[in-house]
């Protein structure tokens, strides 16, 4: 059985897998996604489907902070976990951190005073530049706004300031696959780059590195399904 846990990032909900999940489907994957609930007042938290197949594929994907969103009995179980432009720690260590910190208190203090519909579209605009959104997903993301969760959105914000140990819950043999985009606008490079050299240094299994050029923070227009097969036949 091939099944596959999806865990979107700050600010976006389920909807932003839809087009990467079609190809995945139509080859016999079994496909959940988390829901965080930044847009809802429902969230959902998949589990994986008990199988006794010796070939069984148990893989996560998971976006920038929904690395750390994802509970931790999946990412303990899983075969596979793919990393997109995800991090340990968000704030970087060098002179930089603290013009990112400024950057995150101005955005705390738009959820928390204004409106931050206006925000929160800036942002995401951003994170997939150079690319535009995708119409199905843009149509669904400003109509979801107007049930936005502010609490929850600023609750999840602040994860962002927490510096963290590594992650020693992660099997050591998990085979992980780590894409990075060349582009990335939202993510620093420095702590994205740390969290690679520390699952380099810590874990069995190398993780496999997948640069994507011309790809922001969010990936567009690219079939991640033959990205992703390439790595599991190997």
């Amino acid at each position: 059985m091939k099944q596959i846990i999806t865990q979107h990032g700050w600010g976006l909900n389920k909807y932003f897998w839809d087009d990467y999940k079609v190809d995945f489907l139509n080859n016999n994957w079994h496909w959940q996604d988390n829901e965080r609930g930044y847009f809802s007042t429902k969230n959902y938290q998949a589990k994986w489907i008990k199988n006794e197949s010796k070939k069984e594929i148990r893989m996560t994907l998971c976006h920038s902070l929904g690395f750390h969103l994802m509970q931790k009995t999946i990412l303990k179980e899983a075969t596979h976990i793919v990393l997109i432009n995800s991090f340990n720690n968000f704030l970087p260590l060098s002179n930089k951190r603290n013009f990112i910190l400024r950057s995150l208190k101005r955005m705390e203090t738009k959820i928390i005073k204004d409106d931050p519909k206006d925000m929160l579209k800036e942002f995401i605009h951003r994170s997939f530049l150079p690319n535009n959104m995708n119409n199905s997903f843009k149509n669904i993301f400003y109509k979801s706004l107007e049930s936005l969760n502010k609490t929850l959105l600023l609750g999840d914000l602040k994860k962002l300031y927490i510096n963290r140990d590594f992650p020693v819950f992660l099997r050591k043999d998990c085979k992980i696959i780590f894409i990075k985009s060349e582009n990335d606008l939202i993510l620093d490079n420095e702590s994205n780059n740390n969290f690679l050299d520390s699952l380099n240094k810590t874990l069995d299994r190398k993780p496999i590195l997948i640069k994507l050029a011309q790809q922001g923070h969010c990936l567009n227009n690219l079939n991640l399904y033959e990205i992703l097969l390439n790595t599991l036949n190997d």
